[in-house]
């Protein structure tokens, strides 16, 4: 019998791949419908039944004011068709099986500020 941890990793969502979602109306200023997001959770956890995404729109009523939860991202480093923002205060669990195709990748650059706005929204060091 193998262990889990001798077992050959399964293909899944890695952290920086963008995938389609269907954001579910929760009410409030709370991102909802279809909408590109950003995988955030680690690589080692691929396997899971679950994903942690951030939302992608094209459209941020705050983006003048710069906040920094808010990652300015451009066609180019997204591979999407426009450029937008990556909402990191909007943190989701979304079962894995729910992703719909990947649509792109984030750049090395905009990952590492992603990672800045998360640890921002989270309080981490």
């Amino acid at each position: 019998m193998v262990g889990l941890g001798n077992q050959p990793a399964m293909p899944g969502p890695r952290r920086g791949d963008i995938h389609f979602l269907v954001f579910r109306d929760v009410g409030g200023n709370v991102i909802f419908g279809p909408h590109p997001a950003v995988i955030v959770q680690a690589d080692r956890m691929s396997r899971s039944s679950t994903t942690l995404v951030v939302p992608l729109t094209s459209k941020v009523r705050s983006a003048d004011l710069a906040p920094p939860y808010i990652v300015r991202v451009t066609a180019r480093d997204t591979g999407l068709d426009r450029d937008g923002w990556v909402k990191a205060d909007q943190l989701f669990t979304f079962p894995t099986a729910e992703l719909g195709p990947r649509a792109g990748r984030l750049g090395a650059a905009r990952l590492a500020a992603l990672d800045a706005a998360l640890r921002f929204v989270l309080d981490l060091a």
